[in-house]
């Protein structure tokens, strides 16, 4: 039927090629069809859900972990402890009101008529053909009042309403809200507060009689280390808890804003202090208050794990003062103090373990005087209590009622002296005095020496139009520093120019004669122990000759 139709062989290479192409149609085909159909079913289809029940969560055995039976207990401690303190910690809450008077038209006095319906305002300075017309009635003066809030904590410590909490979270505050760990609020008022120690009282005005109260421990038995729990409420965030550890007892900082509070004895503690914690609790591991958490350490303004709390020991003198006399009595020993350090144990030959603190001036008529201590005396204990440096001394003197005798045990040239001082009461002007001069620096170096001049310095007599120019008191006797080369050692060492020079060496200094010959046979290593006068307080200072 075909005959004379021959067909070609085709190659195997060929029928491979066009295999090829078929399937990659087919492919092709396949993946359009694909895009298709998915487009015709959408993504977000339900995918198939396991039954409820059917996959297991979580291992089926707790971690195997040794637990010591000791510590069995305390893994819940710290939540005992707060179960059983927030409710003691309040939110103290302060308003202070302020009144503004202010006008709708400040200007009205400068231009009048534009804003009151037309006139020229040059006219009262060029004249104009028409009169110049009245000034408008002056708009009338409003009264607002601005409300501030802070916040701070507090501490019930009487089931009647009395709580305990810093002095400059309420100082100032017109009104006061209470705010209790239940929800519950109250008004409140000032019953007293003490800016020197920066402890407050306040109290509930209504008439409350089941409010917790927080137990009251014993500060005196701290020690570095010890477990320390603080509850406030920083940012606002009340019955906050946090805990750490004591790091440190009997400290003394800068008291915050730049005051002069002078009795701080404060617990350090790596228990995290936040702004609004002020006032709050510092508690131990039994739950017993320890502390009334005052400020904090910081470089941003929240926490860096270096916080202050008052020790419960002192706010409870100074609270029961407030409460029941209206007041804080302070012993006054009526010295001016300075601590004892390397240079001058050297320059009174007192052994470097010698431990104490320095009588820098002892003011007439009063405990000290007349209980016959001395300038240059070294305070070791008072009331049998050791006196390692000023800020101790300072407190045990503030803790001891007035009118108590005491005995003071001294170190006078080497040999121990025991002399009993009845303390009187301390005033604002007593204070001032006692705080003078209690922080002289030590220097080095020596330069030439010739009449007058000493390290860098130079002395004159004192002459009337220098205690003019100085406000150096009549009847100071000594040099007075009038120049100082800047630089030199005794610039370095604390020197100002003012400061009156009464001994150096032990040794009086009444004229520049004086001061020349006391100073001219020191060599090199050797020190001078200066005495002192500087804004009516004395106090000693130690220079050492540089090679």
């Amino acid at each position: 039927m075909f005959r004379g139709i021959r067909s070609k062989p085709v190659s195997t290479s060929a029928a491979s090629t066009k295999s090829g192409a078929a399937k990659a149609a087919v492919f092709v085909a396949a993946a359009v069809v694909a895009v298709v159909l998915s487009a015709a079913k959408p993504f977000s289809a339900e995918p198939a859900r396991p039954a409820r029940g059917s996959v297991q969560f979580g291992a089926q055995t707790a971690p195997k972990v040794a637990v010591p039976p000791a510590m069995q207990g305390f893994a819940t401690v710290f939540a005992d402890v707060a179960e059983k303190v927030v409710p003691t910690v309040v939110s103290v809450i302060p308003t202070k009101i302020d009144t503004v008077v202010f006008t709708n038209n400040p200007f009205y006095q400068f231009f009048d008529s534009p804003f009151f319906g037309g006139g020229n305002p040059f006219e009262e300075f060029f004249g104009g053909p028409q009169q110049r017309r009245g000034r408008p009635q002056e708009p009338q003066q409003q009264r607002q009042e601005r409300r501030s809030q802070g916040l701070g904590s507090g501490v019930i410590v009487s089931r009647d309403g009395y709580i305990l909490t810093n002095y400059h979270v309420v100082a100032g505050a017109d009104e006061i809200e209470i705010k209790t760990a239940d929800g519950r609020g109250f008004d409140a008022s000032v019953v007293g507060a003490d800016s020197l120690s920066d402890v407050a009282v306040v109290k509930i005005r209504e008439n409350v009689n089941n409010l917790p109260v927080a137990y009251l421990g014993d500060s005196d038995l701290l020690r570095p280390g010890d477990w320390a729990v603080a509850i406030g409420n920083p940012f606002s965030l009340t019955s906050s808890v946090t805990m750490g550890i004591v790091s440190a007892t009997g400290r003394q900082t800068p008291n915050p804003g730049g005051g002069a509070a002078q009795y701080q004895n404060y617990i350090q503690t790596d228990a995290a202090i936040n702004p609004g914690n002020s006032g709050g609790a510092l508690v131990n591991i039994r739950g017993e208050l320890i502390g009334i958490n005052t400020m904090i350490y910081t470089q941003t303004g929240g926490y860096m794990g270096i916080g202050f709390a008052v020790p419960i020991n002192m706010a409870r003198r100074i609270m029961e003062d407030l409460i029941f006399e209206g007041k804080v009595s302070r012993g006054w020993l009526g010295v001016s103090i300075q601590e004892l350090d390397r240079a001058t144990r050297e320059a009174f030959g007192l052994p470097a373990e010698t431990k104490g603190v320095l009588i820098g001036d002892v003011f007439k008529g009063q405990p000290a005087d007349r209980a016959g201590i001395r300038r240059g005396d070294v305070v070791q204990s008072i009331d049998g209590k050791p006196t390692e440096n000023a800020n101790r001394l300072r407190n045990l003197v503030a803790s001891i009622y007035p009118g108590k005798t005491v005995p003071v045990e001294l170190l006078r040239n080497g040999k121990r002296v025991t002399v009993n001082v009845k303390l009187t009461s301390r005033d604002e002007s007593e204070s001032s005095a006692q705080s003078g001069g209690q922080q002289p620096g030590g220097g080095q170096g020596a330069q030439a020496r010739e009449d007058g001049k000493f390290m860098g310095m130079t002395a004159e007599a004192v002459t009337p139009e220098l205690r003019d120019k100085f406000g150096i008191p009549r009847g100071t006797q000594g040099v007075a520093v009038t120049q100082l080369e800047p630089g030199s050692a005794a610039a370095q060492g604390g020197i100002r120019a003012g400061d009156v020079i009464m001994e150096i060496n032990r040794k009086a200094v009444a004229s520049v004669k004086d001061f020349s010959q006391s100073t001219g046979g020191l060599k090199a290593g050797d020190s001078a122990l200066l005495l002192i006068q500087r804004g009516g307080s004395t106090f000693y200072m130690v220079l050492k000759v540089r090679k």
